[in-house]
């Protein structure tokens, strides 16, 4: 069998032979046609570096999907006493709504515990489960209006669930919040009870050398599971819907069983960046915040933040130098509401209830 390699050499040497023929017959002068052979040598060499980028690019997507995570969160809220939030039910013990829409609840009702979930993206960057990812998938409730009326009441945030998927382990991993960035969307978290063998990405050594125009790859989990349940056969994905919802927590389990929560990859170009901020087309949405941003040699530029709804071209990313800095021991620490309460996810599981609230893929605008 004939080799890309054998190929290539045969075509340059036909090369050379009819460009050296036709210099001869137009009068060349010998120089020029000495110069053929080199030509045609620096062509070859520009055809096995292209070919050497493609064979790197496999690998570099390989290692990524093994250190991208999808992160699922479930959390309510608490008072003074430890109680949760309930839904207030009616008579038939089904959640009661005010004129708006939105679900009644009190920490002295008595219908199942009230609980938000949401999914995001990450990515492994630590030897011991250090993990990176957005502040707003770390404190879901960070700069969010409909959790700030809890908050100034005097109500605490609890995580019933907080995990992360790898492709290495067919089930989710709790993970803890270590520490966040005073401003900026970005956090740390690390695994618990359990270190992945993946090798975590690398983090651009100077990543201040970054430049506008160059091209960047994006990987996450946009539009959470449903991206994922669209790859499925229809027959496949109805009897999944039929007996874990659209986007429930058991679903998640399930495609992480089946091996078949797998990242999604884009492409584009840096158009912009600042000390705080970078701005590139590469396309994402809500469910994708968290993940990493690469340069094509695979090394972490920066994460993933933020999106334009009405503009796809303009979505933002955190400079990786910040996530440098958590992993450094900057920012803040995270004391309370960094982990799962067993206690609550007891009760909760205990109510048997189904999910009230689907899969919110947590997003931040600009």
């Amino acid at each position: 069998m004939i080799s890309n390699a054998h190929i290539r050499l045969l075509f340059a040497a036909a090369a050379i032979g009819v460009l050296v023929g036709c210099a001869a017959n137009a009068g060349t002068p010998r120089d020029v046609v000495a110069d053929i052979p080199q030509q045609i040598g620096n062509l070859e060499r520009r055809m096995e570096a292209v070919e050497a980028r493609q064979r790197n690019m496999v690998d570099v997507l390989a290692r990524a999907r093994g250190a991208v995570v999808y992160i699922w969160g479930t959390y309510t809220f608490v008072d003074k006493e430890g109680k949760p939030l309930r839904h207030v039910v009616n008579d038939l013990g089904e959640p009661v709504a005010d004129p708006q829409g939105l679900p009644l609840v009190d920490v002295k009702a008595t219908g199942p515990i009230a609980v938000s979930n949401f999914c995001g993206t990450g990515f492994l960057v630590g030897s011991k489960g250090e993990i990176l990812t957005n502040r707003h998938i770390a404190e879901p409730w960070w700069e969010d209006d409909e959790s700030a009326p809890l908050l100034a009441a005097g109500m605490k945030p609890a995580f019933l669930r907080l995990r992360a998927f790898f492709q290495e382990r067919s089930a989710g991993v709790p993970i803890e919040v270590l520490r966040i960035d005073e401003k900026q969307d970005i956090a740390l978290v690390r695994t618990v009870g359990w270190v992945p063998a993946a090798q975590p990405l690398a983090l651009h050594p100077h990543p201040g050398k970054t430049e506008e125009g160059q091209p960047i790859l994006l990987i996450g989990y946009p539009t959470g599971l449903e991206a994922v349940m669209a790859m499925l056969e229809e027959t496949e994905r109805a009897e999944l819907e039929e007996q874990t919802g659209a986007c429930s927590y058991k679903t998640a389990e399930r495609l992480s069983a089946q091996k078949r929560l797998r990242a999604t990859i884009t492409s584009g170009f840096l158009w912009d960046v600042l000390p705080h901020v970078l701005v590139y087309d590469a396309r994402t949405i809500g469910g994708g915040s968290g993940g990493p941003v690469l340069d094509w040699s695979g090394k972490v530029i920066g994460v993933n933040a933020a999106y334009l709804e009405e503009f796809q071209g303009g979505n933002y990313g955190i400079p990786v130098d910040f996530g440098k800095r958590l992993l450094l021991g900057g920012g803040l620490a995270v004391r309370e509401a960094n982990g799962e309460s067993q206690e609550i996810l007891t009760r909760y599981e205990s109510d048997k209830e189904k999910n009230i609230t689907s899969c919110n893929t947590r997003s931040k605008l600009p």
